[in-house]
């Protein structure tokens, strides 16, 4: 007889955001009897399991899954704002990481993912501390051209990364990743929040930073060191700093619209090369301030949003060529089908029905 795997259970409660004792409450049973299963001192009965699943919006066969749970890497571990966070926000966005993981590995067994470059780690000692050089190798290693990056999810994603798109429940962090053994390095971007496709470009390449820098762990510099990453994959020092003297609005505009960066960003990257002084930096953001762009750049120097198009891809490819219907790849991820069609379909699939 197949036992129940009781993280599952813990992992399937907590990405719908219930205490143990709302579910006690949904099932109608005692806190302890949730507590109980939870800890693997309780197999339940064939009964219970279905009452889980009803309560959970799982299948049953959700919660025997053997899949590893991992926790949260450096990228969320030193997040400036991750204190701020209440940690049932917290521990439904690491279940709701795991899940997607899930999803990944699975579709990956039938459909692989071709790159045309790939990831790896780098050691910073290796580079003197120079995490500046180490953007630089990876545009290199990655053949991106001179100039701006055209597009940073697909560069993401011809490297062998995943995006996903998925509602984080808050909108103090945009964008997460990891990367585990066996799964190709995940980047999850926030859906709850509106955001504009500069700051989802520079967060993407921060998150970069982490997955490549950061493996081994860190230090409280970390997020300081995924920033200049960015700054570097994006604004190329040698590129960029010619155009970066004699600043003001107008300017900034105009080279938001070329690097696909913000004028925020493009002013701290002047400040960081020496092209204007703390003063003149100082000066730029009153006048951002006083023109309302602190909180919102003009709309009409937005830069478009990038869509993310592999694990889509994943999802076709079962659906067209191997002839998965909904149910099926319902099953083979372990979701309800009304919920597999909300999470990863934008349109009905053109499937043969099973």
């Amino acid at each position: 007889m197949r036992e129940l795997n009781p993280e599952m259970v813990t992992l399937a409660r907590e990405s719908r955001g219930m205490t143990q004792a709302a579910l006690a409450r949904a099932m109608n049973v005692q806190q302890g009897t949730i507590s109980k299963i939870e800890a693997g001192l309780v197999n339940p009965s064939e009964e219970m399991i279905d009452r889980l699943a009803r309560s959970l919006r799982y299948p049953k066969e959700f919660f025997y899954q053997v899949d590893r749970v991992h926790g949260f890497g450096s990228s969320v571990f030193y997040h400036r704002k991750r204190q701020s966070l209440p940690q049932s926000v917290l521990r439904k966005l690491h279940a709701d990481m795991n899940i997607r993981r899930f999803h990944i590995m699975r579709l990956l067994r039938s459909a692989a993912i071709e790159s045309a470059f790939t990831f790896r780690a780098y050691d910073l000692t290796e580079f003197g501390g120079s995490v500046e050089d180490v953007a630089q190798l990876v545009r290199a290693d990655w053949k991106l051209p001179r100039g701006p990056v055209r597009n940073v999810t697909e560069a993401i994603e011809s490297a062998g990364g995943v995006v996903v798109r998925c509602d984080f429940g808050t909108r103090k962090i945009d964008a997460i990743s990891e990367w585990v053994s066996a799964c190709p390095p995940i980047f999850f971007v926030n859906s709850h929040t509106a955001i504009t496709g500069d700051r989802l470009r520079f967060n993407l390449a921060h998150e970069l930073g982490h997955i490549i820098l950061h493996q081994s762990g860190g230090g409280p510099n970390i997020e300081d060191e995924a920033d200049r990453f960015a700054s570097e994959f994006l604004m190329p020092a040698d590129e960029i700093r010619s155009s970066l003297y004699r600043l003001n609005l107008p300017k900034l505009a105009s080279l938001k619209q070329y690097w696909k960066v913000s004028m925020q960003a493009l002013v701290m990257r002047a400040y960081r090369l020496k092209t204007i002084t703390e003063a003149q930096m100082r000066y730029l953001f009153i006048q951002f301030g006083q023109a309302g762009y602190r909180m919102r750049e003009p709309a009409e120097l937005d830069i478009p949003i990038e869509k993310p198009t592999l694990l889509k891809m994943m999802i076709d490819a079962h659906a067209n060529e191997l002839g998965y219907s909904a149910a099926e790849l319902s099953k083979i991820l372990n979701l309800e089908e009304e919920e597999f069609r909300e999470l990863y379909t934008e349109r009905p699939l053109r499937l043969v029905r099973g």
